[in-house]
């Protein structure tokens, strides 16, 4: 109630006052007229109109530098009916490798989260805005935080693999968007997308996915060298004015004062219909007063003659830029330093004064339009007018004056955001790259990397070790950058080893095997011969392998280490497995069981997936072959136990490819495919690609074993549609091969299935795999036999060699169906 008020009054608290963008801050001093883009503009607002209808549209603004993309975009969100909320991003050339950085300055944006706040007081304001929000938005809280470079107390969230981080990621955003969505129609733009990271773009094609039945318009702006696109994307090409609509461009800033009409015409003739070479040439003649007046209503200054035009859009902001005083020049190229955005904190500690003391300077630059100015959740920033300015101001330092200022950005940030300094890693990872502080990069580049990969952003962590390798160039030779380049080596592993990329692995572990060597510590040496191991057993490479596992063993054994030599144990447990001698694959991994320890699962020792749950596959699998089915089972259940409990999704899928192929022989192929089917679409949607050759194996025997021969050549055929490429993948692909020829075979396609069988035996005599080459030549026996029912002795050939192969492996259920294949023959 209200004082003096007898009936009860409703009230409303105010939260937060919608931020001022820089274009708003810009057209309230007056923009230039929008000329000939009328046909433009009017595709925008039918977009608008369909997607206010629940029709939600993504549409891509394409042009070059320049040529009033931003223009155009501004001005029709300007007519927008107040209804719609508008949100806007923008990428940055300086944070094309900053997983998600779009995403979380809309999110700050949104839920006015500033510079200044604390960690604690970000989360809590995130928190309590999310709940507000939507009430069912609170389970999508610790991937909020995440993008915010937050900590999130949840349980559950801190379990989680990077790949599934990064589908939670997806999954939030999407929720938030489509929660405000019913709220109110939501317009999305995000600009300069040719500069997106990889992790945003996979948000904006989950988002595109459903905008189906969505009030939501998704509008990005681009650059042609690369081109954004999806499915139902709609492409808006920018072209240059036409000379007509460049001339009343200019006369709308200049005017039409008879004396103007030689500058115009020469001014057009350069700006090629580019309408911010045409603004920028027409400041330019302003500050060099070759015309004088008020605005609209200038005219050639008396006594100006020989006109020069700059070619360039480049050349005419440099000599605008050249034409300001020392300092507010300096102050354009500090925060050309700073990035597209600059922060006014940030900003004022790097020329050490009060942010009030720079607003004469900053005035200037606003007023010359070269930098606009915004206040962003409650803070006050600027940015560029456009990034060619900031390229041009850039380019225009000296080497020296760029690395003092970078320096200097780096001191600034390491002393303000000293209890937020992951949010700002990226930028410190390059701004001690560039300002060439070799020593302090480095550091920099390991947590800018294991951030990226933290969040599932591998090829962006792939670029910050590539940066991170040049940087290590410059150091003097010594025991420590020895160290920093193996801890540089073992990060990008796991950033590699989602993507599939095996070879590259193992050349990197070669390297870093090396320099372990170099080091002198025995246990680093143990620990990448480990590592190294697994890529190499990947690519087939079992002698090589072999040798690192037994190096590694030899030296973990007499330093003593009991993870280290779990892990060489167990890796000499698996070449042994590959090349068929089961017997003793068993007997290593019979070791590991009896030293395994709650800290191997912890520290992993070079695996993806939790080595007890690994150790239990590997012997089940081995188990499978002798025939052992019994105990096959009791260790594949342990496994599965084992994953669950830890609810790791990598590990189910390791154990639950051989659980699928234990119930196959088991006969029991509907609880196999069941197994099968959840394990396939978990490494889809987390990317899990070395594994998808060996579901669509494993999934293709079920159908096979269920007589379905149609769903199995369905599933057999989806890994050459996802590009998954032999050379890297050949573990997988060999069981793949076998069950394509089984496939095609039961469906009457002896060729198709002898062709297939053939590449099954080739590949497997190239990698020394016996047991593969069993599967090979008795599945070639079966084929020749079909092919030439007269003529046995092809047949016959090829189930005595794959005879002769299962008894000195020991594959006691290969060895039977062999003597029966044989039996038939002779019958």
């Amino acid at each position: 109630k209200a004082k003096g008020v007898a009936e009860p009054v409703e009230t409303y608290e105010l939260v937060s006052m919608r931020p001022r963008t820089r274009w708003q801050a810009r057209s309230s001093g007056g923009l230039s007229p929008l000329i000939g883009r009328r046909t433009e503009l009017d595709s925008l607002k039918k977009l608008l109109d369909s997607a206010a209808a629940g029709h939600g549209r993504a549409v891509t603004i394409v042009g070059p530098a320049g040529i009033g993309k931003s223009r155009l975009v501004h001005e029709f969100i300007a007519s927008v009916p107040e209804e719609w909320l508008v949100l806007q991003t923008t990428c940055a050339s300086q944070h094309a490798n900053s997983s998600y950085y779009p995403v979380s300055t809309l999110i700050r944006e949104l839920f006015g989260v500033r510079a200044e706040d604390s960690p604690a007081s970000a989360a809590n304001r995130t928190s309590t805005r999310v709940a507000r929000l939507d009430p069912d938005l609170p389970p999508h809280l610790p991937a909020i935080l995440s993008l915010l470079d937050l900590n999130s107390e949840d349980e559950h969230w801190k379990k989680l693999e990077p790949s599934e981080r990064r589908n939670k990621v997806i999954d939030a955003m999407k929720a938030l968007v489509f929660s405000q969505e019913r709220l109110t129609p939501l317009l999305i733009l995000i600009e300069d997308i040719h500069w997106v990271d990889a992790e945003t773009q996979l948000i904006l094609n989950s988002i595109m996915g459903m905008l189906d039945n969505a009030r939501v318009l998704l509008v990005v702006t681009q650059r042609p060298e690369r081109i954004w696109s999806g499915r139902a994307v709609k492409c808006l090409d920018i072209t240059p004015l036409s000379e007509p609509d460049g001339d009343q461009l200019l006369v709308s800033l200049l005017g039409d004062d008879g004396s103007l009409g030689y500058i115009r015409r020469r001014v057009l003739a350069k700006a090629q219909g580019n309408p911010l070479f045409v603004e920028e040439l027409a400041q330019a003649l302003k500050d060099t007063r070759v015309i004088v007046g008020d605005p609209g209503r200038y005219k050639v200054h008396d006594g100006s003659s020989n006109i020069e035009i700059p070619e360039t859009i480049h050349s005419v902001l440099a000599s605008r830029i050249d034409l300001l005083d020392q300092a507010t020049k300096s102050l354009l190229q500090m925060s050309a330093v700073i990035g597209k955005d600059i922060s006014l904190i940030l900003l004022s500690g790097m020329v050490g004064t009060d942010p009030d003391e720079l607003a004469p300077r900053l005035l200037t630059l606003e007023s010359g339009d070269f930098l606009r100015k915004a206040t962003a959740s409650g803070a006050v920033e600027y940015s560029f007018k456009h990034e060619l300015t900031r390229e041009v101001a850039y380019g225009m330092m000296l080497l020296s004056v760029r690395r003092y200022l970078h320096a200097k950005a780096i001191e600034v940030i390491e002393l303000r955001f000293a209890d937020r300094l992951d949010e700002h890693i990226d930028r410190l990872a390059d701004h001690a790259f560039l300002a060439e502080l070799w020593q302090k990069a480095v550091p920099y580049q390991l947590r800018s990397c294991r951030r990226a990969i933290k969040r599932g952003a591998n090829q962006d962590a792939i670029a910050i070790y590539e940066r991170g390798r040049e940087t290590l160039l410059h150091w003097p030779r010594s025991s420590k950058k020895t160290i920093a380049e193996i801890d540089l080596h073992l990060t990008v592993i796991t950033a590699l080893e989602p993507l599939g990329m095996h070879q590259r692995i193992a050349d990197v572990l070669r390297q870093a095997r090396r320099l372990a060597e170099e080091s002198g510590e025995p246990w680093r040496v143990a620990a990448v011969n480990c590592q190294l191991t697994v890529a190499l057993w990947r690519l087939g490479h079992h002698v090589e392998a072999m040798t690192a596992a037994r190096t590694a063993q030899s030296i973990a054994e007499k330093i003593g280490q009991p993870v280290l030599t779990f892990a060489a144990l167990h890796n000499v447990g698996i070449i042994h497995h590959e090349t068929g001698d089961f017997t003793q694959s068993l007997a290593y991994h019979e070791k590991c069981l009896a030293i395994e320890t709650p800290e191997i699962d912890e520290k992993r020792a070079g695996w993806a997936a939790l080595p007890s749950v690994m150790l239990r596959t590997f012997m089940a699998d081995s188990l499978i072959d002798l025939g052992g089915y019994s105990r096959a089972e009791t260790l594949a259940e342990e496994a599965r136990l084992l994953a669950a409990a830890a609810n790791h999704s990598y590990s189910r899928a390791n154990i639950n490819h051989v659980f699928g192929r234990l119930r196959i022989a088991q006969g029991r192929p509907v609880e196999a495919l069941a197994l099968l089917n959840e394990s396939w679409q978990t490494c889809l949607d987390l990317e899990m690609k070395q594994m998808y050759p060996v579901f669509a194996s494993r999934m293709g025997e079920a159908y096979l074993a269920l007589g379905d021969v149609e769903s199995a050549l369905n599933i057999l055929a989806v890994p050459e549609k996802l590009d998954i490429p032999l050379a890297e993948h050949a573990f997988g692909w060999r069981f793949l091969f076998i069950a394509q020829g089984r496939a095609f075979l039961a469906a009457g396609r002896s060729k198709e299935a002898k062709a297939v069988a053939e590449r099954a035996l080739a590949l497997a005599e190239e990698r020394g795999e016996l047991p593969q080459q069993v599967y090979a030549k008795k599945l070639l026996g079966d084929i020749a036999h079909i092919l030439d029912t007269s003529n046995t002795t092809t047949a016959e050939r090829y189930y005595r060699e794959a005879l002769g192969l299962a008894e000195q492996c020991s594959m006691q259920p290969y060895t039977t169906l062999c003597n029966d294949a044989l039996a038939t023959l002779v019958a």
